[in-house]
């Protein structure tokens, strides 16, 4: 071995020493020297809230109006439903249809604060974020009605129009997850 590389220094960025001066060690990622951009620890900061809380709050809203939605185009049928099962819970008649909206709207922020926490990084376009919620939130739709009418004797088939278009409804609605827990730029700016 060439004695020239023995007695030169080598640097290796995965162990940086504490005794760098800060500047430095801001300015480098990792291991490939890759220079930040100087706002990163700002604008990550500079959220309202956290992904998980804003999409279980727009999932409160969506969850309800995709009920809505199917219950509006099959009101006899949901309705009916619904009166069937708050009997089986001993529920009041008058009851039973706020209780419905309730648990679809419980059902609806658990899916969308784990929807918002998987897709935190979609952070500059909403329309990206609409367009794959469209896609996602369908076809998954799409999936569990295609399993129903194979396995379950088709029990949603007559009303898949509507069950279709309360998940894209359902889709758009926790899509506005973003801007509500983005800042607007302005106000990251002014901070």
């Amino acid at each position: 071995m060439n004695r020239a590389y023995e007695d030169e220094e080598m640097p290796l960025p995965l162990l940086q020493s504490r005794a760098l001066p800060a500047r430095r060690t801001a300015r480098i990622e990792a291991e490939d020297d890759m220079p930040l951009r100087r706002d990163y620890r700002a604008r990550r900061s500079a959220d309202r809230m956290r992904p998980g809380t804003a999409g279980a709050l727009t999932g409160l809203a969506a969850g309800a109006a995709g009920l809505g939605v199917v219950h509006a185009m099959h009101l006899p049928r949901i309705s009916a439903g619904i009166s069937r099962l708050g009997d089986r819970l001993a529920l009041p008649a008058d009851a039973a249809v706020p209780l419905a909206y309730l648990a679809a709207a419980v059902g609806g922020a658990l899916v969308g604060a784990a929807f918002a926490s998987v897709t935190r990084h979609l952070r500059r376009s909403f329309t990206a974020l609409v367009v794959w919620a469209l896609v996602f939130f369908v076809s998954l739709t799409m999936l569990v009605l295609a399993t129903s009418a194979a396995y379950g004797h088709g029990l949603g088939v007559s009303m898949a129009p509507a069950i279709l278009l309360a998940s894209a409804v359902y889709a758009f609605v926790v899509s506005f997850q973003l801007p509500l827990r983005r800042r607007s730029p302005k106000a990251a700016s002014v901070d």
